[in-house]
């Protein structure tokens, strides 16, 4: 599903097996993907060991991809590590990654599909010269022996 992410509020659909995002949430991945353009920006998304899947919080982090930071991204691993032990027995949980695409549609890359977890959910927010005009939600299926990133509902609450 398409969001248009250049205004204030997000028309969206609900379905099952798709995503709930608050607009705390939403409004902080924009503001990010705007705040580290022409660089992509990414982050951690949280939320409760539950379903549906509802994310809840958003910790942008910094980008540690030091060659091609404008086109991929990638997050520390000891932060994610430390992140993960934070969570331990708490009730909430990693439960995807968030990214922007400067100057590039909020489609998963040929890199974000080698990368990919099927188990996380991945926002990615197209930054088109400063400005956040779109959000997309994935999921990677790894069914039938091959790996493919399908597109997830949306639901602001």
């Amino acid at each position: 599903m398409k969001v248009d992410a250049s205004k204030d509020t997000v028309k969206v659909a609900q379905t099952e097996g798709g995503v709930q995002i608050t607009k705390a949430v939403v409004d902080a991945m924009k503001r990010h993907g705007k705040e580290t353009y022409p660089e992509e920006g990414c982050g951690y998304l949280l939320g409760p060991d539950a379903t549906p899947r509802r994310i809840d919080e958003f910790r942008p982090t910094r980008n540690v991809e030091t060659e091609d930071g404008d086109i991929r991204f990638r997050v520390d691993p000891a932060e994610t590590l430390k992140l993960t032990k934070e969570l331990s027995g708490s009730g909430r949980e990693l439960l995807g990654f968030f990214h922007s695409h400067p100057d590039h549609p909020a489609r998963p890359s040929a890199t974000d599909l080698d990368r990919g977890f099927s188990w996380y959910t991945y926002v990615i927010v197209a930054v088109e010269k400063g400005k956040p005009v779109d959000l997309r939600a994935w999921s990677l299926d790894e069914s039938g022996g091959r790996r493919a990133f399908t597109e997830v509902e949306v639901e602001l609450v």
